[in-house]
């Protein structure tokens, strides 16, 4: 050739095939479909009952410490809406005191979906009154007859076999009791409904708040107010406002028999949680939706992990797998 310069004529047929190339290259590299998370890195958001709040987060704050690529968005809602996040696809894994009911978990299989479900710890309800109160020692029936509606009125006297007192008797301070839950719909409400209330609905002396720490701030102030709270807001003994909490309230025990003697009341300590002496007493579960080895995997690791395990100990659940009562990082 000689020194003539070649000269192209960009066509309008030329110029749909290099856009159609170039947004294939581009949807290759995107690769949609293709997680954005590891087990060790991503954002994902995840929901936990308002009575795990504590724990919950401690755990995050450790896992996210551990791998700074991580981001957990905790949402903290009641029970139910917990799970209804996780069947709306909301959130990558729920933490809360039931597994699935039947029908969610057919709900996920129509979706080709199977979630794990796994038991992580063991924590309690606390049942707590006002410093003032000195009705604190009840037994299971009692509690029965409480949640059911057919016992309404404290008892202030030194008689601590439960039993009901002669009206006619002078110790006796006859008062209606409030009792008091973190919200409608939690999980410490339902299982007050399915284990001590016998109906399908608590008596009109039980009302619903806004969290544990309005229970807490309730009873302190209301000499014949009863709270029903999750133990982990009041557990964690290194934690500041827990021990400015145990100044203003104090924790009922609870006797498994008809006629207990003194000793056989117990407080939802850890030691009487993993013993079973405690009789109120339920599982906390991790339940996850995740269909891949992504962060929300990653997550549910760390807490049945040796490390996880750690932070629920210190936090006052007992944890499923056995650990060193040696507390370290």
């Amino acid at each position: 050739m000689s020194g003539r310069q070649l000269k192209y004529r960009f066509t309008p047929l030329a110029f749909h095939y290099l856009l159609s190339i170039t947004v294939l290259l581009l949807s290759s590299c995107a690769r949609p479909g293709v997680p954005k998370d590891t087990s060790t890195s991503g954002s994902i958001s995840i929901a936990a009952d308002y009575e795990y709040q504590p724990v919950t987060q401690a755990e995050i704050e450790v896992f996210q410490a551990l791998y700074h690529n991580a981001s957990l968005k905790p949402v903290f809602a009641t029970e139910d809406s917990a799970f209804q996040l996780l069947m709306a696809d909301s959130v990558r894994l729920v933490i809360a005191s039931r597994k699935l009911l039947p029908s969610e978990e057919n709900y996920f299989h129509t979706l080709k979906l199977y979630p794990e479900q796994m038991k992580v710890a063991t924590d309690a309800l606390a049942l707590i009154v006002n410093k003032e109160n000195t009705d604190t020692l009840l037994t299971l029936n009692r509690l029965k007859a409480i949640f059911g509606g057919q016992d309404s009125i404290w008892r202030h006297q030194t008689d601590v076999s439960g039993s009901h007192p002669k009206k006619s008797s002078p110790d006796i301070s006859p008062e209606r009791m409030s009792i008091v839950f973190d919200y409608a719909n939690s999980g410490s409400s339902r299982y007050i409904l399915q284990n001590l209330a016998g109906a399908k609905k608590l008596p009109d002396y039980c009302y619903a708040l806004h969290g544990n720490t309005e229970v807490i701030e309730y009873v302190s102030k209301n000499k014949n107010a009863m709270g029903v709270i999750g133990i982990n807001w009041i557990s964690n003994v290194y934690d500041t406002s827990v021990i400015r909490h145990m100044n203003d309230i104090t924790v009922i025990a609870v006797a498994k028999k008809d006629a207990p003697s003194p000793g056989d009341y117990f407080k939802p300590g850890i030691e009487n949680i993993l013993y079973g002496n405690y009789p109120l007493c339920r599982d906390m579960y991790i339940v996850s939706r995740e269909a891949y080895t992504g962060l929300g995997s990653g997550f549910f690791s760390f807490v049945t992990s040796n490390r996880g395990q750690r932070i629920i100990y210190r936090d006052g659940l007992a944890p499923v797998t056995a650990i060193s009562h040696t507390i370290s990082y």
